[in-house]
């Protein structure tokens, strides 16, 4: 199976983003990562990804006001999904600038065809599941 699409995953929990990172890439993807909000705006701005996955709890700025920031700097064509345990955030209307609320704890499955079905749309390349 082979994917185009450039993740950038944020979480500052080192064996989460390992085991994303390990999850995707085996998928297909490309994957970078990032601890942190700060350093996810230096490689966006590096290589624009195709996806952002993101923690909401982020050191120095939550993961969704990353994804406002991002859609208010005209990067509204990239989607970020947004991971939290917040069911509140789960339930609640979109946000700026947030594709969608994968629920924590999540199943590899559920990550993966979130990931697929939002790189599809945001026209990634020969994304098939």
């Amino acid at each position: 199976m082979q994917h185009a699409g450039d993740i950038l995953v944020i979480d500052d929990h080192p064996a989460t983003v390992e085991f994303i990172a390990d999850a995707l890439t085996d998928d297909g993807y490309t994957v970078r990562t990032a601890p942190d909000a700060a350093r996810a705006r230096v490689a966006i701005a590096e290589r624009q990804p195709d996806l952002v996955l993101a923690d909401l709890h982020l050191p120095g700025k939550p993961g969704d006001l990353l994804a406002r920031d991002l859609h208010n700097d005209g990067l509204a064509d990239v989607p970020v999904i947004i991971m939290t345990a917040d069911a509140r955030l789960v339930s609640a209307q979109p946000m700026d600038g947030i594709a969608f609320c994968l629920a924590k704890p999540f199943n590899l499955d559920d990550l993966l065809h979130c990931v697929a079905a939002h790189v599809r749309r945001a026209g990634g390349m020969n994304v098939e599941r």
